[in-house]
């Protein structure tokens, strides 16, 4: 039983002896002396207020020495009375501040809980690899599963038919690059050099109907992302844009690359919701980006239908 109700039970089992005592007291002596003209009020009961009908009036005799008796009982019977009122607002006081102090410590507790598992998990991702890095293709910024490192602009070797072409234009990288917006020279040569490689721009392509159709001419940004801690591998899905279970899809898209009769380059993952550079719309012979398409003739499986764009997925682990 909590203290306050206990404290609470002991003072009302006295207060009601004390009514008892009292109003018995009362009564033989109303009853011995007669009835003067001072009156007193005695309530009857275990304490409580009660309605007019159960209150008693007794008349004592100030000049006799039993009512002056009586007087001094009833000063006596007021002071016990407040006393007990002052003890139970005591212990019921220690009985709150010692649940206070019960619910401070147990507030600590939950909160010291609180922050070693935070720090727990805070060590926890400190002790994870750094995620690895990919290139979204066709966008400026990286998806929600991973951090942007920088925006760039989607570069790689001049692209064009090679029968229409001088011979030195199928040479330089077969790749594409994400160069940044921000270059850095250690040195600046004013003019061409016909002893280096070279490198354009990459622009959209595509002739008939097909996702790229509205970006045709553009030129392609590009961002460079890295995936969250732990993920240390990515790999480019081509086909599908699904990854295997366990593993995380960055983004999905199209397969692109250089056009069928032009110097051959790497293949791509496009974003299926390409972005373009903006007042880039002029069409350029610089490095080129085409979707992938179809051609089932060539020893694909029947599932592959000759004219179909390839989808493809970047996932990591």
């Amino acid at each position: 039983m909590p203290i306050s109700h206990a404290a609470r039970h002991i003072c009302k089992g006295f207060l009601r002896h004390t009514y008892t005592t009292m109003t018995t007291q009362f009564q033989n002596e109303s009853e011995t002396r007669g009835t003067s003209d001072v009156k007193y009020l005695v309530f009857s009961g275990d304490g409580d207020d009660t309605d007019n009908d159960q209150r008693k009036t007794y008349s004592v005799d100030m000049g006799a020495t039993p009512g002056f008796c009586t007087v001094q009982k009833l000063w006596i019977f007021v002071f016990l009375q407040a006393l007990m009122l002052v003890i139970l607002a005591v212990v019921i006081g220690v009985h709150i501040n010692q649940t206070k102090a019960e619910t401070e410590v147990r507030f600590e507790k939950l909160e010291g809980r609180i922050v070693n598992d935070t720090k727990n998990t805070s060590e926890e991702d400190q002790r994870k690899p750094a995620g690895v890095t990919y290139v979204r293709w066709g966008r400026n910024e990286c998806p929600d599963t991973a951090d942007l490192v920088y925006i760039g602009v989607a570069a790689g070797g001049k692209g064009g038919e090679v029968e229409l072409e001088v011979i030195e234009h199928v040479g330089g990288g077969s790749n594409y690059l994400c160069l940044t917006r921000n270059p850095h020279f250690n040195q600046s040569v004013p003019e061409e050099q016909d002893t280096r490689s070279r490198i354009y721009g990459a622009e959209y392509r595509s002739k008939g109907a097909g996702p790229l159709n509205n970006y045709h001419f553009h030129d392609a940004p590009c961002a460079l992302c890295q995936s969250q801690a732990g993920r240390t591998q990515s790999i480019m899905i081509p086909a599908t844009t699904y990854c295997p279970t366990g593993w995380t899809r960055e983004y999905s898209g199209y397969l692109a690359a250089a056009r069928w009769n032009h110097p051959r380059t790497e293949y791509v993952c496009l974003d299926e919701d390409p972005e373009t550079i903006p007042d880039t719309a002029e069409k350029d012979e610089i490095s080129l980006l085409f979707h992938v398409e179809v051609v089932s003739s060539q020893g694909l499986p029947s599932e592959y239908v000759t004219g179909q764009d390839l989808t493809c997925a970047i996932c990591t682990i």
